[in-house]
């Protein structure tokens, strides 16, 4: 096998981290003595790979591990095989793509406002101190509990508790619209819902 400045191109990384064989060595040597191109690409990338190592030398004595191995970088070619506009252009689509899957989504639920200690179960209460389901909701709210909207498949925290139809609706039937942030519904509007 007779080496060439192409073939050189390839094996020059492990020549210089000494893991080829002692054929190919022996051969990587001769031509570094005939073609003063490729010895000047070998001690440049000797140098950087001496540089890397001795970072990652300062770096272990600070008590750091270094993350990389040192290696050989191809010198004079590019270090990023894509074309930098289309990766600016990729990562714009993808964060847009984030962010519309992370926006509030909108939300419209029926159900019934009441308490998080209770949720619809008001039974022990209003038997214990002989008030109604609604006196229930505002008792448990009062003592620390939060507002909550109960649906016939789910029970929803509701984000502002400071919200003054809360209280009005406690323990009615409602339509609540709004936002659904983190598993919780920001409400911009309640109303109530017959009954029937």
């Amino acid at each position: 096998m007779n080496i060439g400045c192409r073939e050189m191109d390839e094996l020059i990384t492990v020549f210089i981290d000494d893991e080829c064989s002692p054929e190919e060595r022996a051969e990587i040597l001769a031509h570094l003595q005939a073609c003063h191109l490729c010895r000047a690409r070998v001690d440049a990338e000797t140098t950087a790979r001496q540089v890397l190592r001795a970072h990652a030398a300062i770096a272990r004595t600070m008590g750091v591990s270094p993350t990389w191995r040192p290696r050989v970088f191809r010198l004079g070619q590019p270090a990023l095989l894509v074309n930098p506009p289309l990766l600016i252009a990729s990562i714009v689509i993808l964060v847009g793509l984030v962010g519309l899957w992370l926006r509030p989504k909108p939300v419209v639920a029926v159900g019934v406002i009441s308490d998080s200690y209770c949720a619809r179960d008001h039974s022990r209460f209003t038997t214990m101190f002989n008030a109604s389901e609604r006196q229930c909701v505002l008792g448990c709210v009062k003592g620390g509990a939060e507002f909550v909207l109960i649906t016939e498949t789910q029970k929803y925290r509701i984000r502002n508790q400071k919200l003054p139809e809360l209280a009005a609706f406690a323990n009615r039937r409602v339509k609540v619209e709004g936002k659904m942030e983190k598993s919780e519904i920001l409400v911009a509007r309640m109303t109530a819902v017959d009954a029937n």
